[in-house]
This record gives structure tokens, C-alpha cells and sequence, in this order.
């Protein structure tokens, strides 16, 4: 018996170091700071009192702004909601502006209710179980939320937009490049399913060249949330941000692999993406 309870002591010294803490199917980066950088912005947005989401997603993004560029922060060796406020990539930085937006617009909510939010939004049917409940696919990603009413893709109510006819099949064709289907042939077939689904997937998207038209533009707000379309085949979504309206232009505020940190570009939207011969256009989601 003192056997095992020294184990079990052992095994909690382990889990709650110094740069950890995990609660249930919930990990921290390093609980203290994260935990007072969500509720010090929450406080903030409290005091602004905006009546638009589109408002707080602008708000939080540009708070946001400097924190640090960093991929793989996921991934371990369990699959549980990481809640990381140190540093982002375009994904996680999109779905934690999101999370705290949906937050913010309950006046009494509270980091708790951020969790929640944030798993809402990253699990498909706001669960999280094994590493395939992640949302991987940004098709797959939209439907689920909009199924469930966490926002709406927008892209069909923009003049220029058009459609492409594409099969999802990036993960399992590169599943040596994801640990835990690499090592799982069980979650591999579970990715199969969700590919699967996407077969000859079919999606509204604005081209682009069409980005630099009035028309496309006239219509992108603040708070936008763009998703970019890729050439690179399997794959659907290559990238993604915020957009930020400045003297009347389109621009992107994102989790930057270039700069190393969330920031605001200086040039134009359809600069930005013209300077990237992958991108084939992009896609629009609202709250």
C-alpha cells in the first residue's frame, strides 16, 4: 500500500511541475500566467462594452499582437485541451481570439467559461477524446463549428466568389509527419473517415485576384476571420487570420512563421497574399 501511494505521489509530482498544470482533460502552458493574461483581457473587453463580436475579435487580436510565433505547442503524448497563452500559431492564435470573444459577450464569465469556449471550438462536437477529435482539417473545422452554431462562413455573400472541386487526403498521405497516427494505426483509419467525408469536397472560396476588387472589398470587415486557400494538393487551408480595416484596405493580423510573432502586416491583404504563389484565394467566417 505505501508502495502505491508513493508511486501515485510521484506520478502527481510529475504532472504539476513547474511549467504544467493539467485539470482533467485540461493543460496549462504554466497555469498562473495564462490563467491572469485571460482574465486581465477579459477585463479590458468588460470595459469596452462592444455590442458586436466583430468588435472583441479586432480587440483581442490586436491585444494579442507581439506574443510569440511557435508550432507543435498540441502536441504530447495524450490528446487534452491545451490552454497556452505564451505563444501561437495562425491556428491556435484564430481559435483562442474566437474562445475569448464568445466569453466576453457574457458579462459574468470567467476563465472557466473560456475553457469551455476554446474546447467548443477546437474538438469536433466541443469533445475532446483522441487525437482525431481535433478539428485538423479547416473544411472539416468550419462545418462542425457552424453546425453547431459557434459562426457562420460568409464566403457565398461575397460577389467574386467561386468554387473548387478538392479531395482531403493530405494527413494520411503524410502520416509519418504526425506522431501520433504514426504510431497508431487506429487513428490513422479514424483520419481516413474524416478524409473520407471530403471526398470530392466541393466549396465556395474568392479567388485571388478577386481579393483587389472593390467589390470584394467593400464587403470585408474588421473581425473577419479569412482562412487561405492552398494549391498544395490534399490540403484545403494552408493559413489563416484576422482582418484589421485601415483607412479603408483589408489587412491581416496573424500568427506570423516569418516574424516569429502575432502581428499586423504593413502591406495590403491582396499583397500579402499575392507574395505567396500557394495561395489560391481565401475563405470568410463570422461569428
Amino acid at each position: 500500500m505505501k508502495n502505491l501511494l508513493l508511486i501515485l505521489a510521484l506520478l502527481c509530482t510529475g504532472l504539476c511541475n513547474a511549467n504544467t498544470a493539467a485539470t482533467d482533460s485540461v493543460v496549462y502552458h504554466h497555469q498562473a500566467t495564462d490563467t491572469t493574461c485571460i482574465n486581465s483581457l477579459l477585463q479590458a473587453a468588460h470595459l469596452k462594452g462592444y455590442d458586436k463580436p466583430a468588435k472583441y475579435i479586432e480587440f483581442f487580436a490586436r491585444k494579442l499582437q507581439k506574443t510569440p510565433y511557435a508550432t507543435g505547442t498540441l502536441e504530447a503524448d495524450q490528446e487534452l485541451l491545451t490552454i497556452n497563452m505564451s505563444e501561437f500559431d495562425c491556428t491556435t492564435f484564430v481559435e483562442t481570439v474566437i474562445a475569448l470573444t464568445r466569453t466576453a459577450l457574457n458579462d459574468t464569465a470567467d476563465v472557466d467559461d473560456f475553457v469551455a469556449n476554446l474546447r467548443n471550438i477546437r474538438y469536433r462536437g466541443g469533445v475532446v477524446g483522441d487525437y482525431t477529435s481535433r478539428l485538423h482539417y479547416m473544411s472539416d473545422w468550419i462545418a462542425d463549428n457552424a453546425e453547431r452554431g459557434n459562426f457562420y462562413e460568409a464566403t457565398e455573400k461575397f460577389a467574386r466568389c467561386d468554387y473548387q472541386t478538392i479531395k482531403l487526403d493530405y494527413i494520411s498521405t503524410h502520416s509519418r509527419s504526425y506522431k501520433p497516427i504514426d504510431k497508431d494505426p487506429q487513428l490513422l483509419n479514424k483520419i481516413l473517415e474524416v478524409e473520407k467525408k471530403y471526398n470530392n469536397y466541393r466549396y465556395a472560396y474568392i479567388p485571388k485576384k478577386a481579393v483587389a476588387s472593390p467589390a470584394v472589398q467593400q464587403w470585408l470587415q474588421s473581425g473577419d476571420i479569412v482562412l487561405f486557400t492552398t494549391s498544395t494538393r490534399g490540403l484545403d487551408v494552408m493559413h489563416m487570420g484576422i482582418i484589421t480595416i485601415e483607412h479603408g484596405m483589408p489587412y491581416l493580423i496573424h500568427a506570423s512563421s516569418k516574424t516569429r510573432c502575432v502581428v499586423c502586416e504593413k502591406q495590403s491583404l491582396y499583397d500579402y497574399m499575392t507574395a505567396n504563389s500557394k495561395i489560391t484565394g481565401l475563405r470568410v467566417v463570422r461569428l
